[in-house]
């Protein structure tokens, strides 16, 4: 029985795969990942800046690139768009 499963699910996986949607289904997921993950978080960061609420500028830099390097993986992760 777990071998038919087994199968089963390497069949959906390569059906999954070679889809002929896949390209645009991985953008739109990239595009979603970016907006959730990193749009907002920098938006209420920035609205925090400019309300003058900032300490040192190490700390607005450090802020800044966590949420770049989160974006970097969420691309990294979208990346076989092909």
């Amino acid at each position: 029985m777990g071998d038919v499963v087994g199968a089963s699910r390497a069949a959906q996986v390569a059906a999954h795969r070679s889809d002929a949607r896949r390209r645009s289904r991985k953008a739109i997921q990239c595009a979603v990942g970016l907006l959730a993950f990193c749009v907002v978080p920098l938006a209420g960061l920035a609205v925090h800046w400019i309300a003058g609420e900032t300490a040192t500028g190490l700390i607005v830099l450090a802020e800044a690139a966590i949420v770049i390097g989160l974006g970097r993986q969420v691309v990294s992760f979208a990346r076989p768009l092909r």
